[in-house]
């Protein structure tokens, strides 16, 4: 190899890899003048000619990048990389970029990133067909450049979605097809992660359940990949209310309309016109039937799938599954429940089963699912026990209960369940273990009860339990959050008890009292402040002339909440109601986008905001 006339005399393999070093260093004056340098003593030489042009175009000289791009292609027919170069300059003139391109790839059919490149081209010149064409053709002969996968993947779940749109299921179902293809040996990628349970869905849609289950197993690999595919069970299931899940499963049962909290007029009246539908929405939430399925045979996902919330997943023959709500902020990588269609009724399951410490139970049991979480096992649990009242046979039935706390079993004892009733599931299994899967062979399985239902039922079961006491002491009190952690932490809370003391306020931390005196004391308040969060479901036992105010995070009670699904039943039904957002303490730019993670950021509440609010409770309560 000749050498480059300096005073070091290169050769020309150290000068070109020297002027490379210097372009990728972004020194491009000093990698151009070595380039030139070459070039006055080998005008022919293509390599040098084309690394010139990379610079060039670097420093935004564009033209005299596709000279030197062509310069090397002239004396380099065969030279690809000057091909796909000039072809990407030349895409201000979209004729002449497709057939650089198209001559690269003849030279380098495995060129990911040229054949990457094309195909969002053609995309641009509206040649829909080409660029379909040779995204099929570049994941077969580029099967490791990611990019294209990912092209491939998003370009056909467009494709399903617009299919969608137009009511075409055989379009949508050979998009998610085609899109499964590229998918299936693909390498890792969070872009290829995050747009498979949006196809799951997809498939979902259009009919094919089997392409779901498919697509499934790709996303599994990404959440379970220390287990084989054959360890894992998949199948599609029916999302179904409870009336609807019972005959489809064949499952005698019992239904009935419960006795009801009424709303009083005068809370939705004084909300703003955002919040009073979701008030005015608990009225007709009390319509919904209550029913229990009978001797039923069934299998039961439990888990710890999303911080400290226990989910339960009720299945019949793995055909349908029970569905108690069509609103959902768990998005989790192990969550079960996969693909959801809209107004959840369709999903694909997963049952990993080597996570999970199954149970098999013979006898008659009733099924509760279980939480450690106080406000969910007041509000959402245990007034599933109405059935105990209404159906004979459930009377004396065990309770099937998973992990349960101290405060949950004083609670069932108050509401008549002898202790020797119980079946603690953590007794069966162990400690350690967060996920069960039960197969039941005889349970009763009551439905959810509604929120105006649950209400009426235990203040009617709880309210009668108080105890004689002294008259209140002015009945204020602020249910500090301070003993409790992480989430839904008030940062400046000792100066908001300070604040609060001064308008006759007590502040007690409600984990430190048993329930019934947390029943008594909220049934005898005139006005409470709380943070949102667990101890807000003793809202319930409010007197009918008394106040709640919450404080929470700035992601709760405005118009465009993402939580207002939610947001009726973080309400009284008695008394009056009011809200005061706090600040966050954390920088913007690091706040997490997940609701759920943002619940750990604490907020500071404005103290002049709350005296004002207390004041305005106060005059509620005048006569």
């Amino acid at each position: 190899m000749p050498p480059i006339p300096s005073s070091t005399s290169l050769s020309l393999a150290e000068a070109l890899g020297r002027a490379l070093s210097l372009y990728e260093n972004g020194r491009f004056a000093e990698s151009g003048e070595l380039c030139r340098a070459i070039l006055r003593s080998l005008p022919d030489q293509a390599e040098t000619a084309c690394l010139l042009g990379t610079v060039e175009a670097a420093q935004g000289r564009t033209a005299e990048g596709v000279r030197l791009f062509k310069t090397a292609i002239a004396l380099k027919p065969g030279f690809q990389d000057a091909h796909r170069n000039a072809a990407l300059l030349e895409e201000t003139r979209p004729e002449h970029a497709v057939r650089l391109y198209r001559r690269s790839l003849v030279l380098d059919p495995s060129d990911g990133a040229a054949c990457h490149a094309l195909v969002l081209l053609q995309g641009r010149m509206g040649n829909e067909e080409a660029a379909l064409t040779l995204l099929r053709q570049g994941i077969g002969r580029a099967p490791g450049h990611v990019p294209l996968r990912e092209l491939h993947a998003a370009t056909h779940e467009r494709a399903a979605v617009r299919a969608l749109e137009r009511d075409d299921p055989d379009g949508m179902a050979a998009a998610c097809a085609e899109a499964l293809r590229g998918l299936a040996d693909a390498p890792p990628s969070a872009a290829l992660y995050e747009g498979l349970e949006r196809l799951v869905r997809l498939a979902l849609l259009a009919g094919r359940p089997d392409l779901a289950v498919a697509l499934l197993a790709i996303k599994d690999r990404y959440d379970f990949p220390a287990l084989p595919a054959s360890a894992i069970d998949r199948f599609p299931l029916r999302l179904l209310g409870f009336a609807d899940w019972c005959a489809a499963a064949g499952l005698r049962h019992a239904l009935w309309t419960p006795p009801v909290q009424p709303l009083s007029a005068a809370l939705s009246l004084a909300q703003p016109d955002w919040l009073r539908g979701h008030v005015e929405g608990l009225a007709r939430l009390g319509d919904e039937p209550v029913g229990v399925a009978l001797d039923a045979e069934v299998e039961v996902a439990q888990g710890f799938y999303v911080k400290d919330n226990y989910e339960s997943f009720v299945l019949a023959g793995r055909r349908a599954m029970l569905c108690e709500t069509t609103a959902t902020v768990v998005k989790n990588g192990c969550v079960p429940l996969v693909g959801v269609t809209p107004g959840a009724t369709a999903a694909v399951f997963r049952l990993p089963r080597p996570l999970y410490r199954t149970v098999e139970i013979d006898q008659p049991v009733l099924f509760l699912p279980s939480t450690p979480n106080y406000w969910h096992f007041l509000v959402d649990v245990l007034p599933r026990l109405m059935v105990c009242d209404r159906v004979p046979e459930t009377r004396d039935l065990p309770l099937l209960l998973f992990d349960l706390r101290g405060y949950q079993r004083e609670m069932l004892e108050l509401v008549g369940i002898a202790p020797d009733r119980i079946l603690d599931a953590r007794a069966l299994v162990g400690p350690g273990v967060t996920q069960v899967h039960y197969r039941l062979a005889r349970a009763a399985v009551p439905s959810a009860v509604s929120y105006p239902a649950a209400y009426r039922w235990l203040r009617d079961r709880f309210l009668p339990l108080r105890r004689p006491r002294p008259p209140s002491q002015g009945g204020r009190l602020y249910l500090s959050r301070r003993g409790s952690a992480p989430k839904h932490r008030i940062a400046n809370d000792e100066a908001v008890a300070a604040r609060l003391a001064g308008h006759g306020f007590e502040t007690v931390q409600p984990e430190r009292l048993g329930v019934l005196e947390t029943v008594e004391r909220i049934a005898d308040a005139e006005i409470v402040v709380a943070p949102v969060g667990a101890a807000t479901a003793n809202q319930v036992f409010l007197p009918p002339g008394g106040t709640w105010i919450h404080l929470h995070n700035p992601d709760f009670f405005h118009p465009h909440s993402p939580w207002n699904p939610q947001m009726g039943t973080q309400i009284p039904m008695l008394g009056g109601f009011r809200h005061l957002a706090g600040c966050f303490t954390d920088e913007p730019d690091s706040r997490p986008a997940d609701l759920l993670a943002r619940l750990d950021i604490p907020v500071d509440i404005d103290l002049d905001a709350l005296g004002r609010l207390v004041g305005e409770g106060a005059v509620t309560q005048q006569p």
